[in-house]
């Protein structure tokens, strides 16, 4: 059975029209957000605007192009064809990455989990070059480190912390 034009049309506008609301509610929420004194310049506040006008953006650019008659093409995949067969491997590759992030991002630190899970990520999806994928891998994670420590000004493990100074309240021998 054939869908009419009109019918995609409805349903890409009725999509679209739900992400630009989501978009209204976040910036609304965000306005309505208190703030902490202790927090510097750039806080949690900054990131749900970015993400609230962003959304707004672009589900208005897509409201207008669906509106004037511009829809998206289907894959061509109709009722009956059938779907490759699962990627098992993939999937225990990232799970193993999530599951060993989980267990050791406090212990190791962000930078160094975080460039595992990225090259597992990288892996699963059929990146070659094991080298460059460890650096990109490397290069990300600092990046996203940088980025919520001195940005967001929010705690990410930076890991071993058994090697600096003795906790408050320890003496040291």
């Amino acid at each position: 059975m054939q869908r009419s034009d009109k019918q995609i049309a409805k349903g890409e506008l009725v999509f679209t029209s739900f992400l630009f609301a989501t978009s209204l509610i976040v910036l609304v929420d965000t306005s309505l957000m208190i703030e902490s004194n202790a927090v510097g310049f750039v806080g949690p506040k900054v990131f749900a605007y970015i993400v609230g006008a962003l959304m707004f953006l672009l589900s208005a650019i897509q409201l207008w192009a669906v509106w004037r008659g511009d829809r998206g093409e289907p894959e061509g995949i109709e009722a009956g064809v059938g779907v490759e067969k699962p990627n098992w491997k993939a999937l225990g590759i990232v799970l193993a990455g999530l599951v060993a992030y989980a267990a050791l991002v406090e212990f190791l630190g962000f930078l160094i989990m975080g460039s595992v899970l990225y090259f597992a990520v990288a892996k699963a999806v059929g990146a070659k070059g094991n080298l460059r994928i460890a650096i990109v891998s490397f290069v990300v994670a600092g990046a996203v480190f940088v980025a919520f420590t001195q940005g967001l000004q929010l705690y990410l493990p930076l890991g071993f912390d058994f090697l600096f100074s003795p906790a408050e309240g320890e003496s040291g021998w």
